[in-house]
């Protein structure tokens, strides 16, 4: 049955959940109505004053309500350090909100992403720079007060070049969803997680959403029985009637090294 959802959005991520949540018959309508910039921006001209989790759920609301839509589907996208430290971590979260039906379902993507960012203060460090960048990335330059946002490889030399007569300046990566592919692929990779979560439905009430997030620890040694802190168990829980499902791993028994009689 085909039904007609809204994503507020600036930056083009229609196009990439359209495609994938088309499985279930919706039809993702773009709305640029609102300034999702207003909420944060990767650029801090706008202070981020909610968690990622808070900002996507505040921007399906949004979609939905100026819309007129039963769904409205909000996207957002953080960037943090990896773990122990290692790297940048790229998190996008979908969420689709019916706020009627009293249920909210959102998609998860995490991963290692080639985001950079150089500190610019002569004309050799801006060509090693920009040699390292993909073709399709635009650019963000950032000197003192004055920012300059979805430059090409050229138009960011060429910037670059004039701004550093007035002294160093920051080149990065353009985090927007249109200006950065490897986010792109991360959007689609999280509406298919989406996707996936939206078609397991409660056993009782069928609201959407049906997933088993919550890990149990206990999974047994494999040389002495006790329980380790591995998961024993994934849990499903519905947001609506509170029914729960409990669904054992794939393995039977955890090695020693996680055990804590056998390795304290």
């Amino acid at each position: 049955m085909s039904e007609t959802v809204a994503i507020a959005t600036l930056h083009g991520k229609g196009a990439i959940i359209r495609p994938i949540l088309a499985e279930l018959g919706w039809q993702v309508q773009e709305l640029n109505s609102f300034d999702t910039d207003s909420l944060g921006t990767f650029a801090n001209e706008r202070a981020r004053f909610m968690s990622p989790v808070e900002c996507t759920l505040r921007k399906a609301a949004i979609a939905a309500d100026l819309s007129g839509c039963a769904i409205g589907l909000g996207s957002e996208g953080s960037f943090s350090a990896g773990p122990f430290g290692l790297g940048t971590f790229n998190q996008e979260l979908i969420s689709a909100v019916n706020i009627e039906a009293g249920w909210v379902v959102t998609g998860r993507f995490y991963g290692p992403s080639a985001v950079q960012q150089w500190t610019i203060s002569d004309h050799t460090a801006l060509q090693q720079a920009l040699k390292q960048l993909p073709a399709d990335q635009r650019l963000l330059i950032q000197q003192q007060q004055q920012i300059c946002k979805g430059l090409t490889l050229a138009e960011a030399e060429q910037q670059a070049t004039q701004l550093l007569a007035n002294g160093a300046l920051q080149l990065s990566y353009d985090l927007r969803a249109h200006c950065c592919p490897e986010r792109q692929q991360h959007i689609a990779h999280a509406a298919r997680d989406l996707l996936q979560r939206l078609k397991q439905h409660c056993p009782v009430c069928a609201t959407p959403g049906f997933w088993p997030d919550h890990a149990l620890p206990g999974l047994p040694c494999e040389d002495c029985g006790a329980p380790s802190s591995l998961t024993r168990l994934r849990r499903a829980s519905c947001q609506r009637c509170q029914h729960t499902e409990s669904y054992p791993v794939a393995k039977s028994f955890a090695a020693a090294q996680y055990c804590q009689i056998c390795n304290p």
